[in-house]
């Protein structure tokens, strides 16, 4: 943990960028389709309850048989019963999704109230993590390996940068300073 929050404290920009590149097209294209599903499914459920008033009047009216109306029925309101489920579901994933950019703005900023980490309290776990998931140890070459992974708050699961995506980022940043300086 005290690794990942030095690089986020140092390569800030780099932190950022990489986390909005596994944003990718797939992810954009599946936002996409999530949206077309749940605009469709709110036209489809009023559809249903135009359909269950005609059907109604039908009955009434004796165009259509009671058994008719009560397959026909029971048949829309199992529709509209498995389409309303969907629709907070839709909603509620869609929220989160588009949220990434602010809570990834919210983690760095409470990263940068932090000067120096020399001990992990609770309080800091609390803050800064969602969940660990530890899974069940394994043997590899005769030791005992126990992974786990850390979904930090707001973005997930982290990696550290490599040394060479360190030592770009470092360079960049150096770039960019002295730019600044002659500017």
């Amino acid at each position: 943990m005290q690794r990942i929050l030095l690089n986020v404290q140092a390569f800030e920009k780099e932190f950022a960028r990489k986390q909005m590149d596994c944003y990718t097209e797939d992810k954009k294209k599946q936002l996409a389709a999530k949206h077309r599903e749940l605009s469709r499914a709110k036209k489809r459920i009023a559809e249903i309850d135009t359909l269950i008033q005609k059907i109604y009047e039908d009955n009434a009216s004796g165009k259509l048989s009671d058994e008719r109306y009560a397959t026909l029925s029971l048949s829309y309101e199992e529709e509209q019963k498995t389409l309303k489920a969907a629709v907070p579901e839709l909603q509620s994933f869609l929220e989160t999704e588009t949220d990434k950019t602010e809570s990834l703005q919210c983690f760095i900023q409470k990263v940068k109230q932090i000067t120096e980490l020399k001990v992990l309290t609770p309080e800091l776990i609390h803050e800064f993590v969602d969940k660990i998931v530890v899974y069940a140890p394994r043997y590899l070459d005769g030791k005992r390996v126990q992974l786990l992974d850390i979904y930090y708050s707001g973005v997930g699961i982290l990696h550290e940068l490599t040394p060479e995506e360190m030592e770009e980022a470092f360079q960049h940043h150096l770039a960019e300073r002295n730019k600044e300086k002659t500017a």
